[in-house]
C-alpha cells in the first residue's frame, strides 16, 4: 500500500510540474522534455529546428558586421597576407583525420559567424583569437586589441590528408553567405555550392541567405567524414541545414536540411551551383587575353526523369539571359569542367584543367519544377557568372517547413553512371569562300562510338526551333586518328540573333537506339 501511495504522490508532483512549466512564458511543455532528452539524443537537424522556429517569430535582423579599418576593402592580393597558423589549428594535437583554420575579417568579408565545437552533443563556442593570425606586413590600427575583443571570425576551412597519407591539406571551405566550396584528388578549388538562392536572376536586387551559426562534430581517430550543422537565415528564409562531408577520390557532401519561407519570394532555388565562364573554344578570346580558354565549368549536365542525358554548352552571352528548362523528378544535374587538358587553356598560374565539376542527385523526389541557367554578361574572370538551380512549380506556403535533401559529388568530369557518347568539343565559325554559312562542329567521343566502324556510322538527329525547315547540311565522318566522330552542320548565317536565338538540338542514334548525349546549343546568344 505505501508503494502505490508514493507511485501516486510521484505522479502528483510530476502533473504539478507540468501545469506550472505550461503557465511560465518562458518555458513550454515541449522544452520541459527536452531537459531528459538532450542527454540521448544526438545534436542534428531537430536541435536546430528549435532556434529556426525562435527566429520565425522574431524579425529579422542583419548579420553581425565585423569590420576593422585599414582591413575591411582592402584587395584580395593584402587579404591573402592573414594566414591562420597551422601550427595551433583545432584538433592539431589530438591525432585526428581533421583539422580546422579560420578566416578573419577583411577585404570583402564582413559578416561574422559563430563557430562551435560539438564534443558529446554539446556545443563549445570557438571564440575569435587574434593571436591565431599572422597579419603579414598589413599594418594594423593602433587600438587593434580593443578593436578585436568581441570579434567573430568570418569563415573556416576543413583540412583531411587528401592527396597525402602523410599531410593534411584544405578541402573545403565556408566563407561569405551560405557558399561552400569543396574539392576532390588531384583538384584546386573552382564552382561553389549555396545554401539557397532566393529571387536570383530577377531584375530586383537578389536575396543572399547567410550561415550565421556553424556546429562543427568533432571527429573519431577513425573516421573518414565530418559532420558540419548549419543555421540559415535571411529576410525571406530560415532553416537548419546539416552537411556530412566525405572527402576522397571523388568527394562528396550529403545535404539534409529543413527550410521555411518567411514570407512569399518571386523565386526560390535549390542546391544551387555558382561557376565561372569568361569565354570558350567556340568564341574569341576577350581583352586580348593571351590563354585558348578561360572558365571554371563548360557545360550544364542533366538527367531527366525519362534517363535522356542533355548538354548545354556555357556561353558568355552578349546580355545577361535565363534560361528555364523543364525539371520535373530530375535525377541529377551539375555544373561539369568536361575539358581537362592543359593545352585548351595554357595557365600554370590558374590550372582550369584541374577545377572541379559538381554532380547533383536528389535524395528525394522533388517533383514538378524547373531548372534555371543564368548566364551573366561579364568582361572579367573574377566573375562568377554562371548559375544554377532548381526551383519547384509551386512554392512552400510561408511558416510551413520543406525539405531539401540532396549529394553533391565533385568528379573530374562527368558522372561515372553517364555512359553514352559525349560532345568532346565545340566550334563555330564561318568559312571565307561561303561568308553567309555558318559551320558548326561537334566531335563525340566515348567508348563504345570509337569502335563503330566508319563504314557503318550512326545517324544524326538534328531539330531546332524554327517552325519553317532550315537549309540544314550536314556531314559525319570518323576521325581514326581521334578515336572520335566529327559532326559538321552548315546553315544560313542569319537565322541566329540575341532576339531570336536559334537552339539546336542534336543526339545520335545506332540502329534506333540512342547512343550519345543531346548537345543543347542556343546560337545567337554568345558575343
Amino acid at each position: 500500500m505505501k508503494k502505490l501511495n508514493f507511485f501516486f504522490a510521484l505522479i502528483a508532483i510530476i502533473l504539478a510540474g507540468f501545469s506550472f512549466f505550461k503557465n511560465e512564458d518562458s518555458i513550454s511543455l515541449h522544452s520541459f522534455g527536452d531537459l531528459f532528452s538532450n542527454e540521448t539524443q544526438p545534436f542534428g537537424l531537430d536541435s536546430l529546428d528549435k532556434k529556426v522556429k525562435k527566429l520565425l517569430r522574431t524579425p529579422y535582423s542583419q548579420p553581425t558586421q565585423v569590420k576593422i579599418p585599414s582591413l575591411d576593402g582592402i584587395n584580395y592580393e593584402d587579404y591573402r597576407q592573414i594566414v591562420y597558423k597551422p601550427e595551433i589549428a583545432i584538433w592539431k594535437n589530438l591525432g585526428l583525420p581533421f583539422q580546422l583554420q579560420f578566416f578573419h575579417p577583411g577585404h570583402i568579408y564582413s559578416s561574422g559567424v559563430r563557430i562551435y565545437e560539438l564534443v558529446d552533443n554539446e556545443p563549445t563556442e570557438i571564440k575569435y583569437d587574434a593571436s591565431r593570425f599572422d597579419f603579414g606586413n598589413l599594418k594594423l590600427p593602433d587600438h587593434f586589441a580593443s578593436l578585436s575583443k568581441g570579434l567573430l571570425y568570418t569563415g573556416f576551412r576543413i583540412h583531411f590528408p587528401l592527396n597525402n597519407s602523410n599531410s593534411l591539406e584544405e578541402f573545403a571551405v565556408f566563407q561569405g553567405a551560405s557558399y561552400f566550396r569543396v574539392i576532390s584528388e588531384g583538384q584546386i578549388y573552382g564552382l561553389s555550392a549555396r545554401g539557397l538562392a532566393i529571387n536570383t536572376g530577377l531584375s530586383e536586387k537578389e536575396e543572399f541567405p547567410v550561415f550565421e551559426e556553424f556546429y562543427i562534430k568533432r571527429p573519431e581517430k577513425f573516421d573518414q567524414n565530418i559532420e558540419v550543422f548549419a543555421l540559415l537565415n535571411s529576410e525571406s528564409a530560415v532553416g537548419s541545414y546539416h552537411l556530412t562531408f566525405l572527402p576522397g577520390k571523388i568527394s562528396e557532401v550529403k545535404v539534409r536540411s529543413k527550410v521555411y519561407l518567411r514570407k512569399k519570394v518571386k523565386r526560390l532555388g535549390y542546391a544551387p551551383l555558382t561557376s565561372m565562364f569568361l569565354y570558350g573554344e567556340t568564341d574569341i578570346p576577350i581583352n586580348q587575353n593571351i590563354h585558348p580558354e578561360v572558365h571554371d565549368s563548360d557545360g550544364l549536365l542533366l538527367l531527366t526523369e525519362k534517363d535522356v542525358w542533355e548538354w548545354r554548352p556555357l556561353i558568355n552571352p552578349k546580355k545577361t539571359t535565363v534560361t528555364k528548362i523543364p525539371g520535373n523528378s530530375l535525377k541529377g544535374y551539375g555544373l561539369i569542367q568536361r575539358d581537362r587538358k592543359f593545352k585548351s587553356y595554357q595557365d600554370d598560374k590558374m590550372k582550369y584543367h584541374l577545377r572541379p565539376s559538381a554532380w547533383i542527385i536528389p535524395e528525394t523526389n522533388w517533383g514538378n519544377g524547373n531548372l534555371h541557367l543564368l548566364e551573366w554578361a561579364t568582361q572579367l574572370d573574377s566573375d562568377d557568372n554562371m548559375g544554377v538551380f532548381w526551383e519547384p512549380e509551386t512554392h512552400p506556403n510561408p511558416l510551413e517547413p520543406f525539405f531539401i535533401n540532396y549529394s553533391i559529388f565533385f568528379t573530374d568530369r562527368s558522372p561515372e553512371e553517364h555512359k553514352l557518347a559525349k560532345v568532346s568539343a565545340v566550334f563555330r565559325g564561318q568559312d571565307p569562300l561561303f561568308p553567309n554559312v555558318t559551320t558548326l562542329t561537334l566531335y563525340f567521343t566515348g567508348d563504345d562510338i570509337k569502335k563503330l566502324d566508319k563504314n557503318n556510322p550512326p545517324k544524326p538527329i538534328i531539330t531546332t526551333n524554327r517552325k519553317k525547315n532550315l537549309d540544314i547540311h550536314y556531314t559525319l565522318e570518323k576521325i581514326s586518328e581521334m578515336s572520335q566522330w566529327r559532326l559538321i552542320i552548315q546553315y544560313p548565317k542569319e537565322e541566329a540573333s540575341f532576339e531570336s536565338p536559334l537552339e539546336w538540338k542534336v543526339h545520335l542514334e545506332k540502329d534506333a537506339q540512342t547512343i550519345s548525349e543531346t548537345w543543347i546549343y542556343q546560337d545567337g546568344l554568345s558575343r
